[in-house]
């Protein structure tokens, strides 16, 4: 008996550059199988309301979501930038919003990886051994992480990053293109990892770090480095 396929309605938080991204990954994962239907964008933009973007419509800001809340509707955050998803969170939290864990068909990754609600993994990423994943992470496109990973939730890493074996990287990091990371390395919650950085040691919270080695450039002053 075959089964079949339930197809869900999925939304797209964000119209920028990586929203249309997330738009051509989850087009991709419907030519391999018929998972999606997807209804439109959403953005705080309010300009954009009852615009297309890529011929799809965008249908409200993220009220519309609230007022809409009762729907089988399923959402993804589009949005490169942490702090931005997180705040979408926190004003979408507790309202029964279903988002969706989006997964090119391209990526490798092994059975004991772990990927959190509202994760998106992009085209040509590898995941190796025991890495967990938080929920609204982004993996951009052609990014590997080693072995015994954790990344917590909000991160972004962007593409062609190299995350070595049993590092941590903590909640709402932004990971800069091309950054390679010696293995065993904790990096502090909102940190910013330079692009091009090579990063040979822990860092702080809330730091800016740049170069080849990393060296921290911004600490914020209210946090303890140690």
């Amino acid at each position: 008996m075959i089964q079949k396929i339930s197809i869900k309605k999925i939304i797209i938080i964000g119209t920028g550059g990586f929203g249309r991204e997330v738009l051509w990954t989850i087009k991709d994962c419907n030519k391999q199988s018929k998972k999606y239907e997807i209804l439109g964008f959403i953005d705080d933009n309010r300009t954009l309301v009852n615009t297309k973007i890529e011929n799809l419509p965008v249908l409200g800001t993220t009220d519309w979501i609230l007022s809409n809340s009762k729907i089988d509707i399923s959402y993804v955050i589009g949005i490169g930038d942490c702090k931005s998803r997180e705040n979408i969170i926190n004003k979408l939290k507790n309202k029964n919003i279903r988002f969706e864990t989006i997964i090119h068909p391209s990526v490798i990754k092994s059975e004991s990886v772990k990927i959190g609600e509202g994760s998106i993994i992009q085209a040509g990423c590898i995941l190796t051994i025991n890495v967990v994943i938080g929920k609204h992470v982004h993996v951009n496109i052609k990014s590997t992480i080693g072995h015994d990973c954790v990344i917590k939730d909000f991160v972004t890493i962007n593409p062609g990053v190299h995350v070595n074996g049993g590092i941590s990287i903590g909640k709402g990091s932004f990971i800069g293109s091309g950054v390679i990371m010696k293995d065993e390395i904790k990096i502090g919650n909102e940190s910013v990892i330079g692009a091009g950085t090579i990063l040979i040691k822990d860092v702080p919270e809330s730091s800016l770090v740049v170069g080849n080695p990393g060296k921290i450039k911004k600490k914020d002053k209210n946090k303890k480095t140690n």
